[in-house]
């Protein structure tokens, strides 16, 4: 999933959405107007073992194919990690073939909740429109096959959704010198059963940001990956709603990549992956603290 926006005023940039993290990570070449002052900064993306450093900068984000009631791109004032190197560490899921970098190439657009030891949602975009700021608009943004909806109405969060409530987190410091009264909130809990051995509940990612799906569990000796053919049922919003598929069904839209079982000293996890974007269209309220999934059609 991806969105064209405009940083400072500069040329169009394509990034890749994603709920798995929080915050706008671009090359440090790429930001016109980096404020001298910007404290220093990182994030660290766990599937793929990467570290982006850099500085957080205060960007307007212009969405260039959406617009305002006054016919121009809605904006967003954020800070944004203008990134000047790269790291990468080994044995990550997703590792691949990354190497470190000192002018990296990156164009990330996170806009999850409940993400990192420390919570920033200031720096989630999705949710931090000017009109969101003003609060004429509720903050909050839709998923579906038709694209990003941001801000809530009643005609966008219909009654057709499914919701759970999230239970509120503690956000950081920064966030409320920033943006006093923005709030976060814990991620979503949830089950998965492979090979018709239940899991735990345990938390739940919807992520956009990866193919696969990873799945977290403790007394595991080692990390190793499901084996083809192998059932599995993911049950999300309290087990009121589910899907299935079977490893490696290639005909299955909600089938991932791969799925990985991880070793974990305790907790259970659940990251979807992508691909259960294809069963649910997805409304995050961030005002409220709601999760809404709903079905989608098939003759969408």
């Amino acid at each position: 999933m991806r969105v064209r926006v405009s940083l400072n005023g500069g040329p169009p940039t394509t990034f890749l959405v994603d709920t798995g993290s929080v915050g706008v990570i671009v090359s440090a070449k790429e930001v016109p107007n980096i404020d001298p002052n910007a404290p220093p900064g990182s994030i660290t993306y766990s599937s793929s073992g990467i570290s982006l450093e850099g500085v957080w900068t205060p960007v307007t984000i212009a969405f260039l194919d959406a617009k305002d009631e006054h016919g121009k791109p809605p904006t967003a004032v954020v800070p944004v990690l203008a990134a000047k190197e790269r790291k990468v560490a080994p044995g990550a899921v997703n590792g691949g073939k990354a190497k470190g970098s000192t002018d990296p190439k990156v164009y990330m657009f996170g806009i999850g909740f409940g993400r990192g030891k420390e919570s920033h949602p200031e720096r989630n975009p999705f949710v931090n429109l000017k009109e969101m700021q003003a609060a004429t608009m509720r903050r909050g943004y839709t998923i579906t096959r038709d694209g990003f909806t941001l801000g809530l109405t009643p005609a966008v969060a219909k009654p057709d959704f499914l919701y759970q409530k999230l239970k509120e987190r503690t956000v950081s410091p920064e966030t409320t010198a920033m943006k006093p009264g923005l709030k976060d909130w814990e991620s979503p809990r949830g089950s998965v059963t492979i090979n018709g051995e239940a899991g735990p509940e345990g938390t739940v990612l919807l992520d956009t940001g990866l193919t696969n799906m990873m799945v977290g569990k403790v007394g595991l000796p080692e990390q190793t990956d499901v084996s083809d053919g192998a059932p599995v049922t993911v049950n999300l919003m309290d087990g009121r709603l589910h899907y299935d598929f079977q490893v490696g069904d290639a005909a299955n839209p909600t089938t991932p990549r791969r799925v990985t079982l991880l070793k974990r000293t305790e907790g259970a996890t659940l990251n979807t992956g992508l691909k259960a974007f294809a069963a649910f269209d997805y409304l995050y309220d961030a005002e409220g603290g709601y999760l809404g999934l709903r079905p989608t059609a098939k003759d969408r």
